[in-house]
C-alpha cells in the first residue's frame, strides 16, 4: 500500500471523527474514485458528513483522480495546489472536475492532523 493511499484512507477516519471536516463536507455526496498507478480505492461521502473507504473500483464514481502515489502524496502534503497541478496537467480527473474543487478545498483541513 502506497504511502498516499495510506493518507488518504486516515483523512477518512478522521473525517468521520472531527465535526470541523464532517460539517464541512455535510449537503455534499458523492464518490471519489482514486487510481494511483495501479492501485484503484474510492471513498464514498455521504451528505451527513461521514466517509467510507472501500477498495477496487466502484461502478459510477462523481470523478477519478488518476496520479502517481508520490504526486499524490505532495498533495496531500499541502506540498503541491490540488488544482494548479490539475491545470499543469501533473495528474488526471476524469467525471466531474466542479465537484473536484471542493475536494480540494477540504484537503486543506485535513494539513496538520495526518
Amino acid at each position: 500500500m502506497s504511502e498516499a493511499k495510506e493518507k488518504i484512507k486516515k483523512m477518512c477516519e478522521l473525517q468521520n471523527q472531527l465535526d470541523e471536516i464532517k460539517s464541512e463536507m455535510a449537503g455534499w455526496s458523492g464518490v471519489v474514485q482514486y487510481e494511483l498507478n495501479g492501485e484503484e480505492f474510492y471513498v464514498v461521502y455521504n451528505s451527513d458528513g461521514s466517509c467510507e473507504f472501500s477498495e477496487g473500483k466502484h461502478e459510477s464514481p462523481t470523478f477519478t483522480i488518476k496520479a502517481s502515489p508520490d504526486y499524490w502524496l505532495q498533495v496531500l502534503d499541502g506540498k503541491e495546489d490540488a488544482i494548479a497541478g490539475f491545470m499543469m496537467g501533473k495528474y488526471k480527473i476524469e467525471g466531474n472536475v466542479m465537484e473536484a474543487q471542493r475536494l480540494a478545498g477540504v484537503l486543506k483541513k485535513f494539513q496538520g492532523k495526518i
